[in-house]
């Protein structure tokens, strides 16, 4: 209505409301008729969309189902003796019977507690903290940590105290030096120890998060850890390994504690693991920090030089290592321990000094060392360190899990000048369980397994325990029946689908509501009516007609490719039991015809069809071609035709022709509403000056009487 209309005042009594409403309604006829084609389209586009998904489905979950070999020739495998192996066939295996012979089983490697697991904290019973079985072992003690983390100057290196890695050791599923392998560490650090009060079920957590393909659990009721490796034979291993750090190391802002390793070390070996062997335990050895390698010499009284050529006081140090193999200290530098007996003293030389030093200057810094060992040049040439002692020892040592460049040059140097035999040690102990490898003969063969089941000429054997059977392979009647029975159940539901459609009653009587008679109803009566309108929008619809026909033309058609007799569905028992192309089984029929030919229903389900013509071009045969393969190109050319006219939802934004029409009115009705708001504004307008004009007769005329009078 007009905001500017005033309306009455002249006593008129004309009802510009309604006077305009009547001028709108032949605009408003209009735009409800298009208002209604767009709803009935949009009806139409939803009705479409809901017959492609079913058909989608239908051919991608159901019809496909039935392509499968394992669907419309399933065989079945028997054993002798299920005790030592059961097996599984699949379609492609012959019917036949196998001997089958079990030699040895594989196993997976797998470590348990051998008894209950070991405590440091006496007092802490069967404490699951690993803090208690760990107490005494770990570089800061709980009370340590937590005095060392309350006097830290700031938030930030209390934080650095509390990330510290405790403990530390490597998990692994096969030799650690493989490139193949995987190796994760697994660590704890003070604050998940001390803070978090940790457990041996969140070692076990970190083990099987690892990725390294292994579970383990803690059984609080036996008090036992236990680790498995899932996959079983040799190469498939438990592979726990602990360094031996010198010193604390840092990489990506993680610090792990010097003490990290002896708290793995204490970690695994309270644990009391032990390799399990089927029904029997090995014990296995202790972590410990011994290093396969040679650290040090040890002479009584005195130890002299081996070398051949005479040294002088002026022979450069660097210049005694001869071979160019061999590293030497004028590049690395020079670093060993000297002790006699009671004392030690490190001689350390940098590359540039050890580059410029002489037999002379290193015997200086060893006498000065303020040990008891005396270095001296003989006339012959020779080095010797003597202890003032007589009965003490003279020992030369580097630490023999130092791998540094310097270390090889000073283990070089010292080896070449006295014999001393130093040799770098192993820088990490591991403790290593193995799975095994199982044996079994079959036909035969013999064939190595790494797990309880060997597939072989397409039949699955699972593999139980030492003895012989025989495996008979068969057709499995019984399930074919059941999925050709499941087929027809598909069948007839997805055509019961496409008949109700086709065939849904259209009620002419009930039309698209507008907006206003909408309004005029409750919402119940507003959803019944919508329910008769939308009625029989695909009643005779000529594409789902022609998917019903081809459906059934499908079913009728013999299959030419099929080598028998039983080449059609009426010949293996499926047949039409109604007029609207309903499906059933006679299973006697069926398995008369399995025994004549036990390959007639997967080629009447799936043979290609594929041919190729006179010209060498390929195409596919209908008449040759498989029941489910013709349906399915059926259904997917009706699939296309649908989604080009209708799309495949109810959006219009998708390009098809329909969604084309609804948006093209969408457009047109946006236009004429606000061409039918103009038009009601001049309506509008006419009638405010229609009122003026009364108003100002009115004037006129009670002037005109007035004066008269």
């Amino acid at each position: 209505m007009s905001t500017s209309g005033i309306y009455g005042l002249s006593g008129s009594g004309i009802d510009v409301d309604s006077m305009v409403k009547v001028g709108m309604m032949t605009k408003q006829n209009q735009y409800d008729k298009m208002y209604k084609k767009e709803v009935k389209n949009e009806w139409l586009k939803e009705a479409y969309a809901s017959v492609y998904s079913d058909l989608n489905t239908f051919k991608t979950s159901t019809m496909s189902t039935y392509k499968m070999s394992y669907t419309t020739n399933p065989m079945s495998a028997a054993s002798t003796n299920s005790s030592v192996v059961s097996a599984t066939a699949n379609s492609d295996a012959a019917t036949m019977s196998h001997t089958v012979k079990v030699n040895s089983v594989a196993s997976n490697a797998y470590v348990q507690s051998e008894s209950a697991i070991t405590r440091n904290n006496a007092s802490a019973g069967s404490s699951m903290y690993i803090k208690d079985i760990l107490a005494g072992t770990t570089e800061k003690s709980e009370s340590k940590y937590k005095a060392v983390v309350e006097a830290a100057a700031t938030e930030e290196d209390k934080d650095k105290i509390r990330n510290e890695v405790a403990v530390s050791f490597d998990i692994s599923n096969g030799d650690p030096n493989d490139k193949n392998t995987t190796t994760a560490t697994i660590s704890f650090t003070y604050a998940e120890l001390y803070d978090s009060n940790q457990t041996l079920n969140d070692l076990a957590s970190k083990i099987k998060n690892a990725g390294v393909n292994m579970t383990a659990t803690y059984d609080s009721t036996n008090d036992a850890f236990s680790i498995y490796q899932k996959d079983g034979g040799v190469d498939n291993q438990i592979v726990l390994s602990v360094k031996n750090r010198t010193a604390s190391e840092t990489r990506d802002d993680v610090t792990t504690n010097a003490g990290a390793d002896d708290a793995a070390r204490a970690l695994l070996n309270n644990l009391n693991l032990a390799k399990v062997d089927g029904d029997s335990m090995t014990s296995l050895p202790k972590i410990s920090e011994t290093s396969a390698g040679v650290s040090s010499k040890v002479s009584k009284g005195s130890m002299t030089s081996v070398n051949t050529a005479a040294y002088k006081n002026d022979t450069s140090i660097n210049s005694i290592v001869t071979d160019v193999d061999k590293k030497k200290i004028g590049d690395y530098g020079l670093s060993f321990t000297i002790n006699d007996g009671s004392n030690s003293k490190t001689i350390v030389y940098t590359a540039e000094q050890a580059a410029s030093k002489s037999v002379n200057d290193l015997m200086k810094d060893i006498n000065a060392s303020g040990l008891n060992v005396t270095a001296s040049l003989s006339n012959d040439g020779k080095l010797t360190l003597t202890n003032a002692d007589s009965a003490g020892n003279v020992t030369l040592s580097i630490d023999a899990m130092d791998k540094t460049d310097r270390a090889e040059a000073s283990r070089t140097f010292l080896n070449t000048v006295f014999n001393a035999g130093l040799t770098v040690g192993n820088a990490t102990n591991t403790l290593t369980v193995t799975g095994t490898n199982g044996s079994v003969t079959i036909d035969g063969k013999d064939y190595a397994t790494t797990s309880s089941k060997i597939n072989v000429a397409n039949v699955t054997y699972n593999v139980s325990a030492v003895g012989s059977a025989t495996v008979s392979v068969s057709q499995d009647t019984d399930k074919i029946i059941e999925n050709v029975k499941k087929f027809v159940e598909d069948y007839n539901k997805m055509l019961d689908e496409l008949n109700s459609k086709y065939s849904e009653t259209r009620y002419s009587d009930y039309d698209v509501l507008t907006k206003s008679q909408e309004n005029a109803m409750t919402a119940d009566q507003v959803t019944k009516w919508n329910e008769k309108a939308k009625s029989g929008l695909l009643y005779h619809d000529s594409q789902i007609g022609k998917i019903r026909s081809a459906m059934r033309e499908a079913i009728y058609t013999p299959v030419d490719s099929v080598d028998s007799n039983y080449n059609s569905m009426m010949a293996i028992g499926i047949e039409s039991s109604t007029d609207r192309g309903h499906l059933r089984l006679d299973e006697d029929k069926l398995k008369k015809a399995l025994a004549a030919d036990p390959d007639c229903v997967y080629q009447i389900f799936a043979s290609s069809g594929d041919a190729v013509n006179s010209k060498g071009e390929s195409y596919t045969d209908y008449n040759k071609e498989g029941v489910i393969n013709r349906i399915t190109d059926k259904v997917n050319e009706s699939m296309k035709t649908m989604k080009s006219y209708a799309g495949t939802s109810s959006s219009a934004s998708d390009g098809s022709t329909l969604g084309d029409l609804i948006l093209e009115l969408q457009t047109r009705m946006s236009d004429f509403k606000t061409m039918m708001d103009a038009y009601e504004t001049k309506l509008y307008s006419k009638y405010d000056a229609m009122e003026t004009a009364i108003q100002q007769l009115t004037m006129q005329m009670s002037y005109i009487t007035g004066s008269s009078s």
